[in-house]
């Protein structure tokens, strides 16, 4: 009896501990298409406009872009930051803000341990991979223009309710 009750009591702690700090590694579907990343663009975009924010969207297959937007107020340089996002996402097949997470815990670099050239490779929320079921990795859906965790939260506020399992956490 001692024994159950102590493994429920380590279940309860460390389940409350990976829900304080759970980030959304990836996304997984059933199907994507082009129109599933213009309804995944559009649903950023517009929560981004119904907060007053202004973000950069783009959302790529794994060779070429299906869906791209930059706020009128934002630089040509979100461009950059989307790309190099993104780049880390497709590399190590999480979200960008997981591989942040995951260096800083590790007390490693993109540069120094896993030879990636920061021009090309950021580790910052935003970027979040895409997969389908029995296919794998299909797409990233990148973003900028706010705090890095604050644009790795609006792609997870913008399509919770359509396109992630209930359950799956918000960070």
């Amino acid at each position: 009896m001692t024994r159950l009750l102590t493994l429920l009591i380590l279940l309860t702690l460390n389940k409350h501990s990976m829900a304080q700090n759970k980030i959304i590694r990836k996304i997984e579907l059933d199907s994507f298409s082009n129109q599933t990343a213009m309804d995944m663009g559009l649903a950023i975009i517009n929560l981004a406009k119904n907060r007053k924010q202004h973000v950069a969207v783009e959302i790529s297959r794994l060779t070429h872009t299906v869906f791209l937007y930059v706020d009128d107020s934002l630089t040509a340089d979100k461009l950059n930051w989307l790309r190099r996002k993104a780049n880390v996402a497709k590399r190590f097949e999480e979200s960008s803000l997981s591989v942040k997470k995951d260096l800083q815990e590790g007390k490693m670099t993109l540069e120094k341990t896993f030879g990636l050239d920061e021009n090309d490779f950021l580790a910052r929320g935003g970027a979040i991979p895409v997969f389908v079921k029995q296919a794998g990795m299909i797409a990233i859906i990148a973003v900028s223009g706010l705090h890095d965790e604050e644009d790795h939260k609006i792609i997870i506020e913008a399509l919770k309710r359509k396109y992630l399992k209930a359950g799956e956490g918000h960070h």
